[in-house]
């Protein structure tokens, strides 16, 4: 499938683009959180992204292989059952109580039977019981290009990777990530291991930005040269980064294979750091 080329919107004009959808994505969400038995890793509450479909779509919930799923561009709620749209809700003027109401009647037939999941969110109006709006659409439009671009290209990586984790969206941090582990018998703390994602903007970065994590997190100092534009981010955390402003600073023919070039540096250099 041809994948967009990256950029219409500037990085920097996609802030409350992205901070709407993440609210909206909790309510996708809610129906794993609500609907699933708990996995101790929170798997069961994680979306992945449709590409035959372009939506950000939660587990399925039922035996008729029904789900819950987002779209970008028109801020719209909808329930798939198989592959095809079964209903639809458009979230612009509505707030997230009415939304989770209709979801919880769709999925379950009982509109209390949904809850979001708890976590820290960034501050947002529909948080605080506002409706949704409708501005922003192109800037939606163009997250969802980003979305579609960080599900492929990671999903290639971790495809020739032996331990690398499913490709997936956690809604606390609105991030794709997969993880390669590299000591399989060693505790979770204590096994080394590198993250490979993407973040469409946070605290860090206020924009889209790719990743690559190792850990444990090795000494900043004397960090070896990354490729295709990524640099080192050593406050807070370290990893590997190429910002959106970089992939866009390229020819759109050029843009994946920067992602791929600066992703598989990033794996191999950490990999060197981790002595794995």
């Amino acid at each position: 499938m041809t994948r967009a080329a990256l950029g219409a919107v500037l990085p920097g004009e996609l802030t409350q683009a992205r901070l709407g959808l993440h609210w909206a994505a909790q309510l996708v969400s809610a129906a794993g959180t609500s609907l699933l038995p708990a996995a101790d890793d929170f798997s069961h509450t994680n979306l992945g992204w449709d590409p035959m479909l372009s939506v950000l779509a939660g587990r399925n919930v039922g035996a008729e292989l029904v789900r819950a799923a987002l779209v970008f561009d028109g801020l719209e709620l909808v329930v798939i059952e198989g592959e095809r749209e079964r209903a639809s809700l458009r979230l612009a003027g509505r707030t997230l109580s009415q939304a989770l109401a209709w979801l919880g009647a769709e999925l379950a037939g009982d509109d209390a039977a949904l809850a979001l999941p708890v976590h820290d969110m960034p501050a947002h109006p529909v948080g605080e019981g506002a409706v949704f709006s409708d501005d922003g659409a192109a800037a939606r439009t163009e997250l969802a290009g980003w979305f579609a671009e960080a599900f492929a290209s990671i999903g290639e990586l971790a495809a020739r990777e032996e331990t690398a984790a499913a490709v997936r969206c956690w809604p606390h941090h609105f991030d794709v990530a997969s993880l390669i582990t590299l000591d399989a018998n060693a505790g979770a703390e204590q096994a080394r291991s590198i993250g490979v994602g993407f973040s469409p903007g946070d605290g860090s970065y206020d924009q889209p930005y790719f990743y690559v994590t190792p850990w444990p997190y090795p000494d900043a100092k004397n960090l070896p040269p990354l490729a295709a534009g990524a640099q080192w981010h050593t406050d807070g955390w370290t990893g590997a980064v190429l910002t959106a402003e970089r992939v866009i600073s390229v020819p759109a023919d050029e843009q994946q294979n920067t992602i791929r070039q600066a992703l598989d540096r990033g794996v191999a250099v950490s990999r060197e750091l981790l002595g794995a």
